[in-house]
């Protein structure tokens, strides 16, 4: 029978004990962490100060917010603090697209809750009711960062009439900072314009500062938005806003923004925002 000799044998033992060793080692390792599921949550909220209605000189106060998602790893989308309430049910990098709604509080003398004043040189003036409209938007980006957004939308109650937003924005980032601003464009068919813009002659008679006007489908404000947002932490943000959008054509024409409220739409807020992972499964 064939024996080892001491320097074979030292090898042997030698190469057990490196295979002993090594596998200790495989047992003493961290397992590979597993892949992070679910969504990425963002929650923004805080408060925004408007013109009350369109036409109007007086402002409301009333809480803003936003929400949006993604798969954990993925870069934050960009959302406007003045686009309307969507989901995207279309989400591409370069194109989203979905449901929208809106809200316009409502016309009356006393302007209703959240409302800095009152409304009384309306006197004589038809109301307009609390107006939610519900539509869909399209959302295009060329590059990344330029934003070409589209809302169209139906009034189901208040004023209910049709108009639609169109929004185009430069966003940059550097750094933690983000920057946004761009043009702003509003159309209104001809119930929209006339529910805020119109002046029956009866009304005229009753109020004494306007005369009989018939407001008509069209273009309706131009004007700009920007906003700054700041990325505290990964999971905390700010960011500040406004934007002022003029009535133009048939609605600038008016008697109602000219002689009894305002030709400029304003609005500016702050936002803060927390984001966080949720599995459902």
């Amino acid at each position: 029978m064939a024996t080892l000799s001491i320097a074979q044998r030292f090898s042997l033992a030698s190469f057990i004990a490196i295979a002993a060793s090594s596998a200790n080692a495989a047992d003493l390792a961290p397992p590979a962490p597993a892949p992070v599921e679910g969504w990425t949550i963002t929650l923004g909220a805080g408060p925004e100060v408007f013109t009350a209605f369109p036409g109007a000189s007086s402002v409301s106060i009333w809480p803003t917010g936003y929400i949006s998602y993604r798969r954990p790893g993925e870069p934050e989308p960009f959302v406007s603090p003045d686009d309307g309430f969507g989901i995207a049910l279309l989400d591409l990098p370069w194109i989203k697209a979905g449901p929208v709604a809106r809200f316009i509080s409502e016309r009356t003398l006393s302007g209703g809750f959240g409302t800095l004043g009152n409304n009384n040189n309306f006197f004589g003036l038809h109301n307009v009711g609390f107006t939610a409209e519900l539509g869909a938007f399209l959302e295009l980006w060329p590059t990344d960062f330029i934003r070409a957004r589209v809302e169209a939308r139906q009034g189901v109650s208040g004023a209910q009439g049709f108009d639609a937003n169109v929004e185009l924005d430069v966003v940059q980032r550097y750094g933690a900072f983000t920057f946004a601003a761009g043009p702003r464009f509003q159309f209104g068919d001809g119930q929209f314009m006339s529910a805020y813009f119109s002046v029956a002659p009866f009304e005229a008679f009753l109020n004494r500062n306007v005369y009989a006007y018939n407001a008509i489908g069209g273009l309706a404000a131009v004007g700009g938005f920007g906003s700054i947002k700041y990325q505290f932490t990964p999971a905390w943000s700010a960011t500040v806003f406004g934007g002022v959008n003029r009535y133009v054509s048939s609605a600038g024409g008016s008697p109602i923004p000219n002689r009894l409220g305002s030709l400029n739409d304003i609005t500016a807020g702050a936002l803060v925002a927390y984001t966080f992972n949720m599995n459902w499964f």
